[in-house]
């Protein structure tokens, strides 16, 4: 029982490790498209259109980190049934899916304004 305790464990933290990979990898491709659009494409005069779409993009990296760090905790749970580890799962997905939900609307609006 160990061995599969350990298995999953394993699994769940190279998920997790996916997950913040992938953030930052959006982070760092919105940071370098936001410097080159402020300093040399407008020159400190980046129109919120151009922002807005930037916006749009890393959120779009933030929602597919968040689904990976949801299925880690998941798994991480799975691994260790108790009621306390239940609950905990509870409480984190509630707050990943809210802000993701949100964030999605935000996404949405964003896209929808640029149309």
């Amino acid at each position: 029982m160990d061995t599969m305790k350990d298995i999953l464990e394993h699994i769940a933290f190279w998920i997790e490790i996916l997950g913040v990979l992938l953030l930052v990898y959006g982070f760092v491709k919105f940071f370098v498209k936001f410097l080159y659009a402020e300093f040399y494409k407008y020159r400190l005069k980046l129109p919120i259109r151009d922002l807005q779409n930037i916006r749009c993009e890393i959120g779009v990296y933030i929602l597919l980190s968040l689904d990976f760090l949801i299925a880690s905790d998941i798994i991480l749970t799975i691994s260790d049934l108790s009621q306390e580890q239940i609950i905990k799962l509870g409480v984190l997905i509630l707050i990943r899916t809210t802000i993701g939900y949100f964030l999605g609307k935000e996404i949405q609006q964003i896209k929808h304004d640029k149309s």
